[in-house]
Parts: structure tokens; C-alpha cells; sequence
């Protein structure tokens, strides 16, 4: 463990009971009502979070130092500075909880206090926000080499931190879920099914999302592979439901548990807003990808959440445009001709695609022939006991959607055999773990070919 001299960096910003503004910098001339208002209500929070004598026995005071990503910019850390610090804000917020509170407390350096979470929980997060970060400007970072420190007691007015590489934090949770999944098998046939795992015999999972576990919803990014030209440069970004055990679930199984339009309108916007911010930084890093963003049936259907969510659409700058991708959610099946090329031409002006998700044993299509989508995406179970029946299904499917001029998108790709099948069938893009496991952020584009799919290790 370390003492640092972070206690009285704390103690310092509280030092006065009213807000002190300093006097004018270059940057900042002067500092106007809402950025006063703002450092108020920071001040208030922290000192109720603070006043909690079990802060650190909880382990919710932790920190992010930047100290290793300064160091492997060199050069460029002067020139990136402020965007660096702008993005992990981004970052910071996106991950946190409206009761929690972040600042930084220095060049480079973050104290995140946690209003809720246990200490496990709240490193965990702290990993994730350091993660992200830091592949967004390093691309493939070393994550042994970059810590999380957790504050675990005060000694002669100085604060003692422990600390744990991000590398470890991930890979425990990682085994943990290994874990569960391997005793979930064992377990016979009559173990519940894994779309409704207990965490224990005596606390069986809520299925039905309350408002408190909205917050666990939150989004990542599959690559999808595009066959023809071999090279992964789209990805696909989708809604991940986190439960408490470590496990998780994506895409439409994530959403299955909201029940109220509301709920479903705010995680679309949510979605929408932070892959746009996503997609603005990689492209100032000079990556060039296309991103697939979710939107649901409920979101467009009413006029209301429609506006609300075509506000953000408007807001998206024109040189992101041609790299973004709409994906329907939720459509209900025999939505009317007229009615899809309403919803498809709100949002075609922001985009450049358009992609609707159907059920694979669809055997036409020839109604939206031309509503203007651009394809249609399907999602295909996984088990490799069905394989033979799944090829069949795909290439049903691929042959009905370009009867209707559309291109297809398989997702749930999870051995190389189905892989082939799919590319037989004469997919446009497919996805899954055999062809790349979901991340946090998207990636640069990936030249991708056939003997890579062979040489890679399959994904268990």
C-alpha cells in the first residue's frame, strides 16, 4: 500500500463552506452560473458521500491515474491533453450513477467516490471506464500496466491506497462467469434455464427490471464481419444487460425485461448519444469504422419519443453521417409498406444504412421491397446440436431477403462450420464470438480473411 497525499487534496476542496472562484486563468475568463451552480451542487454531494464514516471501509473512494497513457503518448500527451481529459470525463459519466461523483483532482488523475456499490463492484467499473479510455487513444493497450487504486484507510492525514491492474480485474470477472457457466452445465438437465439463472437457491433473480437496475443496462460493440471484402469494419452496438452475479445478456433478450415505452425511448437516446460521442473520438483518432446503432419500434412509432429521439439525429455532425448505421428493433411483424418507409425516411437523412431485425424462418420479404431499408438483420440460436437446421434456415433467409433487393446480416455465429455456411448462403455481414467477441468500444478496421478465421482459436 501507498500514502498519498490525497486526503488533503479532499479536504482542501472543502475547505470553505461557500464556493471560492479563483481569479481569472487564459483558459477560463470567467466562470459563469452554471459552472458555479455545477461545483455547488459537486460540493454538496461529496460532502454527504464523505460525511459516511463506511466510505473506505466500503472501498468506494477509488482513483484513475493516467500516468501510463501520458507516458506512451510521449510527445502527443501535450497536444491531446485536453481531449484526453474531455473524453474520460465522457467516459467517467457514462459509467457512473446519478448519486455518484467524480472529479479530477489533478493532471491526469480522477477520484470517482461511489454512492452504492461494494468495493469489487465499483473497481470493476473504475476497470471499464480505464479500459475504454485508454483503447480509444492507444488502440491495444498492456492492460497489466494500468491500475485502479482503491482508498482503504487514512494514516497521519494521508490516504492509503491498494492497488490492482486492470488486467486482473477483468480476468477475475472473466472466471467468475467461466465458473458459473461450468456449474450451470454440471448441474444435469434439471438446472434452471440459462435465461433465467438464479444467483442462489435462496435469492432467484428478478426478471423484471425495476428503476434502480435501469442503470444496468448499457451498451457494447460486436464486430461484424463483411464476407465479401474480407475485413471487419463495421461494428455492431448493442444493448448489454449486467446482472449482479457477473453474468450477462445482449441485444434483444436485454431489452425483453422493460415493459414501459419511456424506459425503452431513454436507452435508445442514452445509446444513440454515447456511440455518436464514441464515434466523434475514433474519428478525430483517425480510425475509420461504421457503427450500427439500435433503435426500437416504440421509440419512432409515437410522435412524441420520435422528436425527442430525431433531436439527437439532427445534432449528429454530416462527416459522421456516411459511417452510421440504423438497426429497427422491436418491429412487430406485417408492419404495412407505407407505414416502414415513414419510419425508414425519418431517419435515412442521418445514416447510410438502414437495417430491420427479423426472424430467421421469415420466408418473405417482398412487402418492403422498397420502403428503403437497406437489409435485414437475424439472430440465430447457438446450439451446435441444430447446426444442420440453422444452415437450412440461413439459407431460406438470404435468398428471401434479396429476392427483395436487401442485404442480410447474421448474428449468433458461433463455430466455424456455421461460419462457412453463412458465407455459402451468401451473407453480406455475419457476427458472433466465432468472428469476435463484443467490446467496450470499437475497434480500428481489421483486413480479415478466411485463413484467420481458421487459425484463431474457437471461442468456448
Amino acid at each position: 500500500m501507498l500514502g498519498l497525499s490525497l486526503g488533503e487534496k479532499l479536504r482542501n476542496w472543502f475547505a470553505d463552506e461557500e464556493l471560492t472562484v479563483t481569479a481569472p486563468t487564459p483558459r477560463s475568463e470567467v466562470a459563469n452560473d452554471a459552472d458555479i451552480e455545477r461545483m455547488r451542487v459537486l460540493e454538496r454531494r461529496l460532502n454527504a458521500l464523505l460525511a459516511q464514516p463506511q466510505l473506505l471501509s466500503a472501498g468506494r473512494i477509488h482513483m484513475l491515474n493516467l500516468d501510463s497513457l501520458r507516458a506512451s503518448l510521449g510527445s502527443a500527451w501535450d497536444d491531446l491533453r485536453e481531449r484526453v481529459h474531455n473524453s474520460a470525463d465522457r467516459i467517467i459519466n457514462r459509467h457512473i450513477a446519478d448519486k455518484d461523483v467524480q472529479f479530477r483532482s489533478s493532471d491526469g488523475e480522477y477520484i470517482i467516490v461511489f454512492a452504492a456499490l461494494d468495493r469489487s463492484a465499483a473497481a470493476l467499473v473504475c476497470a471499464k471506464i480505464a479500459e475504454e479510455l485508454y483503447r480509444l487513444f492507444l488502440g491495444d493497450p498492456t492492460l497489466a500496466d494500468i491500475t485502479v487504486s482503491t482508498a482503504v484507510g487514512v494514516v497521519d492525514g494521508k490516504l492509503l491506497f491498494e492497488h490492482a491492474s486492470v488486467a486482473d480485474l477483468l480476468s477475475a470477472v472473466e472466471q467468475t462467469v467461466r465458473a458459473g457457466s461450468s456449474a450451470e452445465q454440471s448441474a444435469g438437465p434439471t438446472a434452471a434455464p440459462t435465461a433465467s439463472t438464479v444467483a442462489s437457491a435462496e435469492e432467484p433473480r428478478k426478471l423484471k427490471l425495476s428503476s434502480l437496475e435501469m442503470a444496468q443496462i448499457g451498451t457494447m460493440y460486436r464486430p461484424l464481419w463483411d464476407v465479401g471484402r474480407q475485413v471487419i469494419s463495421t461494428y455492431m452496438c448493442t444493448p448489454v444487460r449486467r446482472f449482479p452475479d457477473g453474468t450477462s445478456v445482449e441485444g434483444m433478450l436485454a431489452l425483453s425485461a422493460i415493459s414501459e415505452p419511456p424506459q425503452l425511448v431513454k436507452v435508445d437516446i442514452d445509446t444513440l448519444a454515447d456511440t455518436i460521442e464514441i464515434l466523434d473520438e475514433l474519428f478525430r483518432n483517425k480510425f475509420r469504422l461504421m457503427v450500427s446503432v439500435p433503435v426500437c419500434f416504440e421509440t419512432l412509432a409515437a410522435r412524441r419519443s420520435r422528436q425527442d429521439y430525431l433531436a439527437i439525429c439532427q445534432s449528429i455532425p454530416d462527416y459522421l453521417r456516411p459511417f452510421l448505421i440504423f438497426e429497427f428493433l422491436r418491429f412487430p411483424a406485417g408492419v404495412p409498406g407505407g407505414r416502414m418507409s415513414e419510419l425508414v425516411n425519418e431517419v435515412r437523412p442521418f445514416c447510410r444504412w438502414t437495417f430491420l431485425r427479423v426472424e430467421c424462418r421469415q420466408q418473405s420479404f417482398a412487402s418492403l421491397s422498397g420502403t428503403g431499408l437497406t437489409g435485414l438483420t437475424t439472430m440465430i440460436a447457438s446450439d451446435r446440436g441444430t447446426e444442420a437446421r440453422i444452415m437450412e434456415d440461413m439459407n431460406s433467409f438470404v435468398a428471401a431477403a434479396e429476392r427483395a433487393s436487401l442485404k442480410t446480416c447474421i448474428v449468433g455465429i458461433t463455430s466455424t462450420s456455421l461460419a462457412v455456411a453463412a458465407r455459402a448462403a451468401g451473407a453480406t455481414l455475419i457476427a458472433g464470438d466465432r468472428i469476435g467477441r463484443a467490446g467496450e468500444i470499437p475497434q480500428h478496421m481489421l483486413r480479415f480473411g478466411w485463413q484467420d478465421l481458421f487459425l484463431r482459436e474457437a471461442v468456448r
